[in-house]
């Protein structure tokens, strides 16, 4: 006899099994929202960032334990195939795009942040902060981002693919 506490043994409905899963969905979008907006206010009220480490291990965690999981089952290359014959845009690219998104909202956001913290009231001091704050970050993040999403993503869809070759129950 072994302990499997988190096997069922009933067959369930299809359509509340995809239900739940929509409501799964729903909940880590909504958790990832919060937490960025509570990251977001959190850093303009208070000067130092030690504040924000817990909705950052949240969102990192969460997001972690989702891409690692479905790499690990082998969904995420299926998830690439699947947009790649749907969409123009291929999911390669999406992700290369995404990562100069990321990279320029960060540089707009640390820009504005020094700005508004170090700008002293004085407009010209705070477009000084603001412009070489962002330039520099754009400078750093841009290539970071696009970058590592486009690794990250290569490497999880060859892994996926891996896997999902090795799924006795896939056909």
């Amino acid at each position: 006899m072994s302990l499997n506490w988190f096997k069922k043994n009933s067959v369930e409905d299809e359509r509340i099994v995809n239900l739940k899963n929509k409501l799964y969905k729903e909940g880590y979008t909504l958790i990832m929202i919060i937490c960025s907006i509570s990251v977001i206010i959190k850093s303009f009220a208070l000067p130092r960032t030690e504040s924000v480490w817990l909705e950052m291990l949240i969102m990192l965690g969460g997001s972690l334990y989702f891409g690692i999981r479905s790499v690990a089952l082998g969904i995420y290359s299926d998830e690439v195939e699947v947009h790649d014959q749907r969409s123009k845009i291929s999911f390669s690219t999406r992700t290369v795009i995404w990562g100069l998104l990321i990279g320029v909202t960060l540089a707009l956001f640390f820009g504005i942040r020094s700005a508004v913290l170090f700008g002293n009231d004085n407009s010209a001091t705070e477009l000084k902060y603001f412009f070489s704050v962002f330039f520099v970050s754009l400078i750093i993040y841009i290539p970071l981002f696009a970058g590592v999403n486009g690794l990250i993503h290569y490497g999880a869809n060859k892994v996926s693919q891996k896997m999902s070759q090795n799924d006795p129950f896939d056909s």
